[in-house]
């Protein structure tokens, strides 16, 4: 099924934005000159995916680390997360 969601004069201007549609938060993104549509969630603790770091056809979660291919939406590399110390 095809949502329109935006112009896409409106997305070179930004170079990502986040849509709903259906109920899901959806994060659009133009990156070297190739739009993609992701879930705007990471799975490790459901962190939004819109602040993180764009690079090489992917997205990586400003939280904890996670990276996940914007294709497929395949998580590329696992949540970072250490263990605090206790005494």
């Amino acid at each position: 099924m095809l949502n329109y969601v935006m112009e896409y004069s409106e997305l070179v201007k930004s170079f990502k934005k986040i849509v709903e549609i259906d109920g899901h938060k959806i994060l659009v993104v133009l990156l070297a000159d190739q739009v993609y549509a992701i879930h705007d969630r990471c799975t490790h603790l459901g962190a939004s995916l819109s602040k993180g770091t764009l690079e090489d056809k992917s997205v990586t979660c400003k939280s904890h680390g996670a990276k996940f291919d914007l294709q497929s939406g395949e998580v590329l590399d696992k949540a970072h997360v250490g263990f605090i110390k206790m005494p």
